[in-house]
């Protein structure tokens, strides 16, 4: 643990079982979602909510991470040392196209400029050693 308080490490992730594939694939560099025998979509191995399929039915594939900020938040005070320097920062809810929704922050765009509905891409990013995923503003996604 980084106790280093001029330049704190970024927060680790934790992740539970369900979620291992997904950030697996991230670590592998990929964009991934299960998909159901049905056809639906899922950030998470669990049980098909269309179809009742069980988890081990689903399977992980490339997904891709085209969506459109469906709820925001800026976040104006550093609730972690390591965003004390990077404020502010959108934290959204983006409705992929394949279905799911993903809890993310929006990058490369000023803060006053993210809108419900703004076409965005997923984009996986490297930080302090680890892969995490953003949204990127995109025109013309899905139009």
């Amino acid at each position: 643990m980084n106790v280093n308080t001029e330049h704190p490490a970024a927060p680790r992730r934790v992740i539970a079982v369900e979620d291992a594939p997904f950030w697996q694939a991230l670590d592998d560099g990929e964009f991934r979602l299960a998909r159901c025998p049905c056809g639906a979509w899922y950030a998470r191995t669990q049980a098909c909510l269309r179809c009742g399929a069980s988890a081990s039915q689903l399977q992980w594939l490339p997904a891709s991470g085209h969506g459109a900020i469906k709820t925001f938040v800026i976040f104006d005070k550093p609730y972690h040392p390591w965003f004390a320097t990077r404020l502010p920062y959108v934290v959204a809810v983006v409705a992929l196209e394949e279905g799911p929704e993903l809890l993310t922050n929006v990058i490369e765009v000023p803060v006053d400029a993210v809108a419900i509905g703004m076409k965005v891409e997923i984009v996986i990013v490297e930080r302090d050693g680890q892969s995490i995923h953003q949204a990127r503003a995109v025109a013309g996604i899905g139009q």
